[in-house]
């Protein structure tokens, strides 16, 4: 999920960073409700149409593009660019091992499997962030409680054609996996890909096995997120891309 790297590089990139641009740094990923498409808010065409008609339309709601950007912006160098590497960093940080652990945990075919070790890698780097700095927990939480959700999901329903109550009762459950863990607690990380298996997989994950696989990619990404943050932050490429 990764929702603590994505506000501290917005945290870093904005001086001047409000509860809507926080809320936007999470919001692509909004997507695992099902609610909407990964590409929706993880391609370009996507992206710049949502812009155009919030711009348009909801213009209230227009700091919340900024934080998407980000979002798309860090999601780019953990996908597809980062360094000199094929792919991007939580890609190319997937070892067999891993890979293993996590298809026998899920019961899922390949690509599944690699998909959600990557999510896994995302959050080592989150964990190891969140015992630096602390505090973006707190900023997450205190921001999501500025917004006006019931008028978010007027925005987001009307322009992707949903129910407005469904979209409502969606956002509740997203944000709730954003801020009802306490992420510096390994057990809650155990009890948080759980949940999210069961919510959005619909599959009831191997407690012991996602336990291994959580120990793994932890200690795979210890000594390496933090030169993956700061080479993110550093390189300071905002253009809108596709990266899902």
């Amino acid at each position: 999920m990764f929702f603590n790297a994505h506000v501290y590089y917005a945290q870093r990139v904005d001086k001047n960073l409000d509860a809507l641009k926080v809320a936007g740094c999470l919001l692509p990923d909004f997507a695992s409700t099902s609610l909407i498409a990964w590409d929706d808010l993880h391609k370009k065409k996507g992206i710049l149409d949502f812009f155009e008609y919030v711009n348009k339309s909801a213009s209230q709601f227009s700091s919340l593009l900024k934080g998407i950007n980000y979002h798309n912006t860090l999601d780019y160098s953990s996908h597809l660019k980062y360094k000199n590497s094929i792919t991007g960093y939580s890609y190319a940080s997937i070892t067999p091992e891993l890979f293993n652990l996590v298809k026998k945990s899920l019961h899922v075919e390949d690509a599944r499997a690699r998909a959600s070790s990557h999510n896994l890698i995302e959050s080592g780097v989150d964990y190891h962030l969140l015992h630096d700095h602390p505090e973006l927990a707190d900023l997450i939480k205190d921001s999501l409680k500025e917004i006006n959700m019931q008028e978010l999901a007027k925005v987001m329903s009307a322009f992707y054609k949903k129910d407005e109550q469904e979209t409502f009762t969606g956002l509740k459950y997203f944000f709730f996996f954003a801020t009802d863990y306490d992420l510096k607690d390994f057990d809650d990380w155990v009890r948080l890909f759980i949940d999210l298996n069961k919510f959005y997989l619909k599959v009831n994950a191997d407690e012991k096995l996602t336990r291994q696989a959580l120990e793994l990619a932890f200690n795979i990404t210890k000594n390496t997120y933090k030169e993956y943050l700061e080479t993110s932050i550093a390189s300071k490429n905002t253009e809108i891309k596709d990266c899902n």
